[in-house]
């Protein structure tokens, strides 16, 4: 299935409940998604930037408290692998389709449903232009001449006070069969890492646009935004 975020979220209450505590807790409820959203674990202690070529500001964060060894061990892997590092979206080659891509499971008998354009205030609007445009030079996405399936994109306010443009695949997801396979237990991960000294953080630049689309399924993701 495509990542979606739902625009109407339920959350099922107790009937015995008032009326101002039903309209508490469903507001408690969505500012839980919102944190959900936009938490990320932040490495705790002091770093060191390591530059990793003529420019100074583009380099990577490591641990200042690691032993003297080690962060020599560490700058020199990092420098000998300096080709793997990129530091926009353009520059990045992606992963070749013929190794992974995302491929749609979509019931034969589904209906294509083109979703009612959206209104957005003339913050969002202008915060979706300049997303589609920056996904539009890191090609990305392209322009469709002809959908079927079309959706709508749906902007969510991040910590930091900034946009993030999401498109809602709400009813693409319906259409698709449940994953027999979800992702395996994040809990249970991080136990897993328990006994180790050193524990690396890796954060993917777009990871989730390195996998392209299948090229049959990629007019079914089409997003429709204001012009």
């Amino acid at each position: 299935s495509v990542n979606s975020i739902s625009t109407e979220d339920e959350v099922e209450l107790d009937a015995r409940t008032s009326k101002k505590e039903r309209k508490q807790e469903k507001k408690t409820g969505k500012d839980d998604l919102l944190i959900k959203e936009n938490y990320r674990p932040i490495p705790d202690g002091e770093f060191e930037l390591v530059p990793l070529g003529e420019d100074p500001t583009k380099g990577v964060k490591i641990g200042a408290d690691l032993p003297d060894l080690v962060k020599r061990q560490l700058k020199a892997c990092l420098r000998e692998n300096v080709e793997l590092f990129v530091w926009s979206a353009a520059e990045m080659p992606g992963i070749d389709p013929d190794v992974a891509c995302h491929q749609l499971t979509i019931d034969p008998r589904a209906s294509v449903v083109v979703q009612r354009r959206r209104k957005q205030s003339p913050e969002k609007a202008e915060a979706a232009r300049k997303a589609v445009k920056d996904l539009l030079e890191a090609n990305f996405i392209a322009e469709a001449q002809y959908t079927t399936w079309l959706s709508n994109v749906v902007l969510v306010k991040k910590s930091n006070g900034k946009w993030r443009m999401c498109v809602d695949y709400t009813d693409l997801n319906r259409a698709c069969p449940k994953d027999a396979y979800p992702l395996p237990n994040i809990d249970k991960l991080v136990d897993n890492s328990s006994g180790f000294k050193l524990l690396s953080f890796m954060d993917a630049y777009y990871g989730y646009n390195q996998i392209k689309m299948a090229e049959i399924d990629k007019k079914k993701t089409a997003f429709m935004t204001e012009t």
